[in-house]
């Protein structure tokens, strides 16, 4: 159970790595050609919020069902954990 519980937390991560990675190229071409055509300073850091909120946006809609299905298993997983595992396996004992 816990090689499975890593399995679908390593995706969500690598998934979320990689939404994350898109969304910096994104915004690193956005800033370059910003300051190619001039627009600096406060006026450009203001675009760039606007089309890094809008990437976030976009990112929800089209991964947020992927996300919302990978943390519902892991939330299985761990309710699975909880109703199975050994009464020894889930309380510490301290000495």
């Amino acid at each position: 159970m816990d090689h499975i519980f890593t399995f679908l937390s390593g995706i969500l991560f690598m998934l979320f790595g990689i939404i994350v990675a898109v969304i910096a190229v994104i915004e690193h071409g956005a800033r370059v050609l910003l300051f190619d055509i001039g627009i600096r300073g406060q006026v450009a850091t203001a675009l760039l919020a606007l089309l890094l909120l809008g990437l976030i946006v976009l990112a929800f809609r089209w991964f947020g069902r992927i996300f919302g299905v990978l943390i519902g298993l892991l939330l299985l997983m761990v309710l699975l954990h909880a109703l199975f595992a050994p009464v020894s396996a889930t309380v510490p004992v301290s000495f």
